[in-house]
């Protein structure tokens, strides 16, 4: 029963962060000024995900008022799956770890002078590092990977959506 106190706890926690998110993340985009070109401004965006994660965590939190769990179900989502003695093995340090690089990822934009290519390259390959654990073989490919995806966002942004994010 302890283990289920804490896991109640740290999943309250989590919602309850993902509403703060939510919310500064609204705070935030109600201070962007109007854009003189666009009717809708740079703000319906961001509006969008902050009511989208915000509206989420709050049905996440009635789920939890309610006595039931966010980290187990009762049936698998897919036909075939519901081997009852497969459990999910946790790993907190890779969450942390990739909570971190994100951050990190947000401070290379804000504050450094590192261009979006490089900081998503880094944070795309750090980030399959840290998920998968690859062979060497298998670093090479995420490498391969990482500098191919964020040139196709570099590509995609400054192309499609003009927007230069350097």
């Amino acid at each position: 029963m302890p283990e289920d106190r804490a896991t109640r706890t740290a999943e309250m926690a989590y919602v309850c962060l993902i509403i703060l998110v939510a919310g500064v993340v609204l705070q935030q985009a109600l201070q962007l000024p109007p854009a003189p070109y666009d009717p809708m401004g740079p703000k319906a965006l961001p509006i969008g995900v902050a009511l989208a994660l915000g509206g989420l965590g709050l049905l996440m939190l009635l789920r939890l008022v309610f006595g039931r769990g966010l980290s187990r179900t009762v049936q698998s989502m897919v036909v075939g799956f519901e081997d009852e003695g497969a459990g999910h093995v946790r790993r907190p340090l890779t969450a942390v770890l990739i909570v971190l690089l994100a951050i990190a990822y947000a401070i290379a934009f804000g504050v450094s002078q590192i261009g979006f290519f490089q900081a998503t390259a880094v944070y795309l390959f750090l980030s399959g590092l840290v998920l998968s654990r690859p062979s060497w073989r298998g670093v090479a490919i995420l490498a391969a990977f990482a500098v191919a995806a964020a040139y196709a966002l570099d590509l995609l942004f400054r192309v499609l959506f003009q927007l230069d994010l350097n």
